[in-house]
């Protein structure tokens, strides 16, 4: 965690790192959690999150053996509850934050390609 709060300039709310078959979740924050009614929506949003990266995990692996390197950096940004969703994939595995919806995207990418060992 503390890789990527030196990256970031805005609080970080949720930090999960997923592969074809895993999702570990390693950071919730307090202000994620006050956003929700109770914990069983919480755990429902953060389920169907884990479950749309396991798939987009395995449509990566499809592909894989057709790209020059399999150490190749991706990101991709969206929105969540009004949160900027980042999701990084690279070298087998995939990294997703949930930040503040103007926090830069390049300084995370950045310490997530150190944090899963690009």
């Amino acid at each position: 965690m503390e890789t990527l709060r030196r990256a970031a300039d805005e609080p970080i709310d949720l930090v999960a790192v997923y592969g074809a078959t895993s999702f570990d979740l390693f950071h919730v924050s307090d202000a994620l959690s006050a956003s929700y009614d109770d914990r069983a929506s919480l755990v429902a949003t953060i389920s169907d999150l884990a479950e749309e990266m396991r798939e987009e995990f395995v449509r990566h692996g499809l592909f894989a053996g057709l790209r020059p390197t399999q150490k190749q950096v991706e990101y991709k940004s969206g929105r969540l509850d009004g949160r900027k969703l980042l999701q990084v994939y690279c070298g087998g595995r995939g990294m997703v934050l949930l930040v503040h919806p103007d926090q830069r995207e390049e300084p995370l990418v950045r310490a997530a390609m150190e944090l899963l060992g690009v």
